[in-house]
C-alpha cells in the first residue's frame, strides 16, 4: 500500500503568497467556463468549505490539461507539469500549494468550531471618587489551551484534498498526545475508520508499538491499525522473526484476539515457520488440534489441509467448531499413522482431499 509522504515545510513570503493566489483564482476560473466546477463559487468559498475544496482539488487530477496555461516549471521548459513536486514559476511545487491551501481550509473550520471554556475571575471596582470599593466576580470566555495545543500539532499533518472529509475525525477521535506519537504517519490513516482504530490505544502504548516497529509503523497504520495490540504483547526479537516470516500479513496476524497469542507463545519458532500465514486465520481451538502432533506432522497436517481446501482454508480453519466435529478425528487418525514423512505427505493429502464432500456438507449445515 502506497503511503502519502507530506511535501517539504515552506516559508511563503507576501509575494509568493499574492502569486499563488492569483494562479488559483485563473484556475478556478477556467474550470468554471468548461463546466467543471460551478460558477457561482468565489476563491473565498474555496478555501473555506472543505467539500468545495476537495471537489477543486480532484477536478484539477482530473483535467491538469486545463490548467497548464497557468501551472509552468520554474524552468521555463514547454512540457506541461505533471510532477507535483516540482517548483513552479511561483517558486513552490504544486504539493505545496495543496498543502497551502487545505491547511488554510482547516485552519478555518477549527477557528470556526473553537472549544471555549468559561474562567471565573475576581475583581474589584472602585467608585468614581475612588471612595468606596466593591468586589465581584465576572465570567468570561477563554480558548482552551490544551485543544489549541492539539490543533496547532495536527495541522502539521494535514496536507493533502482526501484529508478533508477527515478533520472532524481527526479533531474528535485523536487527543493531543496521540496526535504527538503517531506524527507524521496521521496520513498513513486514510479513513475514518483507521482513524478510529488507532484512536483507541494510549499514548504510551502507541509509544512503545512504534519504538518496537520503527519504519513499519506506518504501514501498519495504513494496513491494520488492529495490529497495534498484538504486536505490544510481544518483545522486539518476536516481533522481528514474525515480521520477516509473514511479511506483510504479520498485520492480520498481529491483529488477531489476545488468546489467540497465548496459544502461538507455545509453539517452536520451527512450527511457526510451518504454519506460515495459517496463523492469520486459524481460529485458536484449531491450531491447538494440530499441536498435538509432533513437527513432521504439523507440516504433514497443514499441507493436506492447503492442498485439500485451497483458497477457502481461511474460511473453514477460522470456524472455532470445525476443531472438535471434523479436526480431532483428522489429527487422531494421523498421530497413530507411521509412514515415513515423504509418503506420509502424499498419501494424506489425498486423504484429507477425499472429505472434502463431508466438510462441505457440515459447512452447509453451519451457514444453515
Amino acid at each position: 500500500m502506497t503511503i502519502a509522504t507530506l511535501p517539504p515545510p515552506i516559508e511563503i513570503d507576501t509575494e509568493t503568497k499574492r502569486a499563488v493566489i492569483d494562479g488559483l483564482k485563473k484556475v478556478l476560473t477556467a474550470f468554471q467556463q468548461a463546466g467543471l466546477v460551478d460558477s457561482s463559487i468565489a476563491y473565498q468559498e474555496l478555501i473555506s468549505n472543505p467539500k468545495v475544496l476537495e471537489i477543486f482539488i480532484q477536478v484539477f487530477q482530473a483535467h491538469r490539461d486545463i490548467a497548464d496555461e497557468v501551472v509552468k516549471a520554474k524552468d521555463k521548459a514547454a512540457n506541461p507539469v505533471r510532477d507535483d513536486s516540482i517548483p513552479l514559476v511561483c517558486n513552490i511545487s504544486l504539493a505545496q500549494i495543496q498543502q497551502l491551501l487545505v491547511r488554510t481550509c482547516a485552519k478555518k473550520i477549527f477557528e470556526a468550531d473553537k472549544p471555549m471554556e468559561t474562567i471565573t475571575e475576581t475583581i474589584t471596582k472602585k467608585s468614581m471618587f475612588g471612595l468606596i470599593k466593591k468586589t465581584e466576580q465576572i465570567e468570561r470566555l477563554s480558548v482552551d489551551p490544551v485543544e489549541e495545543r492539539k490543533i496547532r500539532e495536527l495541522s502539521r499533518y494535514i496536507a493533502f484534498g482526501w484529508q478533508l472529509p477527515l478533520l472532524d475525525t481527526y479533531r474528535s477521535m485523536l487527543n493531543y498526545q496521540q496526535i504527538i506519537e503517531i506524527g507524521d504517519d496521521i496520513v498513513a490513516l486514510p479513513t475514518a475508520a483507521k482513524i478510529e482504530a488507532v484512536s483507541q490505544f494510549e499514548p504510551e502504548k502507541l509509544k512503545k508499538v512504534k519504538a518496537a516497529v520503527g519504519a513499519d509503523f506506518g504501514a501498519i497504520l495504513a494496513d491494520r491499525p488492529q495490529a497495534i495490540a498484538g504486536i505490544s504483547v510481544w518483545n522486539r526479537e518476536m516481533y522481528e522473526f514474525y515480521r520477516k516470516t509473514l511479511g506483510d500479513k504479520a498485520w492480520a496476524f498481529f491483529a488477531r484476539e489476545p488468546a489467540f497469542f497465548n496459544v502461538c507463545a507455545a509453539l517452536d519458532k520451527s512450527v511457526i515457520k510451518i504454519f506460515g500465514d495459517m496463523l492469520c486465520y486459524i481460529a485458536t481451538e484449531n491450531l491447538a488440534e494440530i499441536q498435538r502432533c509432533n513437527i513432521d506432522k504439523v507440516e504433514v497436517m497443514v499441507h493436506a489441509l492447503k492442498t485439500a481446501f485451497g483458497n477457502r482454508a481461511p474460511q473453514i480453519l477460522a470456524i472455532p467448531s470445525f476443531s472438535k466435529d471434523i479436526l480431532r478425528k483428522v489429527v487422531d487418525n494421523l498421530i497413530h499413522m507411521s509412514q515415513e514423512k515423504d509418503k506420509l505427505m502424499t498419501s494424506f493429502a489425498l486423504t484429507c482431499k477425499a472429505m472434502t464432500p463431508a466438510v462441505d456438507e457440515w459447512l452447509a449445515k453451519q451457514h444453515g
